[in-house]
């Protein structure tokens, strides 16, 4: 008894705690996070993001270089063949600023139409996205344009400012870039690029839990994901951790079998964890506001071929190995990825028996919320269906599911219905 009052005073200790907050990247992290990027060597340590960006910026600004020095040229010859004597070195300048502009429009275009169309594509960051690259390329052209024009100590008074714009527009896109690889996502996948093998009622269900945001602003959700091998699971729940992750929201990715690892060691209030590459830093998944677990399905594959089985070994994971971290999962959204090891295009961890699986998850954290279910199709199934005119998606590819705690609350709303309606007659 008192090892029972101790373990429910610690767990409603963990669960009073504050919920994790959103990631705060101050200037001096910014800083650190360029020196490991710029200074360490790819041999020695894990490519990051960030330097992928700061990388990219440097090949615009260069792109803009040497666009300005092909623009100048030709302004120069065709100055001199209509005998004009002034100007050319500005009318390369703007011809290189046009041409790059147009080639990132044409990006920015090529893409939208790329979409997949079941979810927003997230439009305004793409158009931020292309003009912080046309800056940048702009940027390389004055600074062409300073070596071009031949003023005492131009070429160095023009770096220097375009340096120092360059920086000024840099922390935006690094804190973004630093706070998705720090998720620990295994690539990069946004949610309008995925394959359709969803209907859209699913997606649209999906897309009102990422618009209301992460705790604690809201309360907690559960999301299960469902689906054969090759409908795009680890896709699916890649794509939510970026999308959180880019709406400055602190995401974790883990597999399952960590988790376990993590939890047998577990001492509340301190996790163990995997911090990732020293020039990464892994947000603690304790202290994330949005945890996606992975590979539950090879866990549980040895009893697949009972459905009552693979309920009850899931639940006792859940509620043996898993005990100690529950507190810390109520805190937070959790997404959970489901699957078996059937052939590619079969599962049978679908319908009621995937349903019964979300409320073990929910039952486990004591979701206040219903789970919603998002149980994918193989992707060829979703090509038929999308070259069927009546029907994009099967009937009921996302749900949310009752719980034991909300079918209680339903049965107490039906029976003050009933009394109601009684008393009027």
């Amino acid at each position: 008894m008192a090892n029972d009052a101790s373990t429910a005073g610690l767990s409603l200790l963990l669960r009073s705690n504050d919920h994790p907050r959103s990631p705060q990247i101050s200037y001096g992290e910014l800083f650190k996070q360029f020196k490991a990027d710029v200074y360490g060597k790819e041999v020695q340590s894990a490519a990051t993001y960030s330097y992928m960006w700061m990388a990219d910026q440097m090949g615009h600004v260069c792109v803009g270089i040497l666009v300005n020095r092909i623009t100048t040229f030709g302004a120069r010859h065709l100055w001199q063949f209509f005998g004009w004597h002034s100007f050319a070195e500005i009318a390369g300048l703007i011809a290189a600023i046009a041409i790059v502009a147009v080639w990132e429009a044409s990006t920015f275009f090529s893409s939208e139409q790329s979409a997949k169309g079941l979810f927003p594509l997230g439009r305004e960051l793409l158009r931020d996205n292309a003009i912080i690259a046309t800056l940048y390329m702009a940027l390389g052209g004055v600074v062409g344009f300073g070596f071009h024009i031949g003023l005492p100590w131009s070429d160095v008074v023009v770096i220097i400012a375009c340096t120092i714009i360059a920086i000024w527009l840099a922390p935006r896109w690094l804190r973004q870039k630093i706070i998705w690889q720090k998720a620990a996502l295994p690539y990069l996948s946004r949610l309008a690029d995925v394959e359709p093998t969803m209907g859209q009622e699913a997606a649209k269900m999906l897309q009102e839990l990422l618009d209301n945001g992460a705790p604690p602003k809201v309360k907690p959700a559960q999301v299960i994901i469902g689906g054969p091998v090759g409908s795009g699971r680890t896709q699916l729940a890649t794509g939510i951790g970026t999308e959180f992750a880019f709406r400055n929201v602190k995401t974790r990715y883990i597999s399952i079998q960590s988790l376990l690892e993590f939890a047998s060691a577990a001492q509340p209030p301190d996790f163990p964890d995997d911090s990732g590459p020293v020039n990464v830093n892994y947000w603690p998944w304790s202290e994330s506001q949005v945890i996606i677990i992975d590979d539950v399905g090879p866990l549980i594959a040895p009893q697949r071929d009972q459905h009552e089985d693979v309920l009850d070994h899931f639940r006792g994971i859940l509620n043996d190995e898993l005990k100690s971290v529950a507190p810390v999962l109520a805190n937070c959204h959790t997404v959970w990825v489901i699957g078996d090891l059937c052939p590619p295009g079969k599962t049978q961890l679908a319908g009621e028996v995937l349903n019964k699986f979300a409320a073990a998850v929910s039952d486990y954290v004591e979701g206040k919320e219903k789970p919603l279910v998002i149980e994918l199709r193989a992707k060829s199934a979703a090509k038929t269906a999308a070259g069927d005119s009546e029907r994009l998606g099967p009937e009921a590819a996302a749900r949310y599911v009752p719980t034991s705690r909300s079918n209680g609350d339903d049965a107490m709303a039906q029976i003050s219905k009933a009394l109601g309606s009684g008393a009027g007659r």
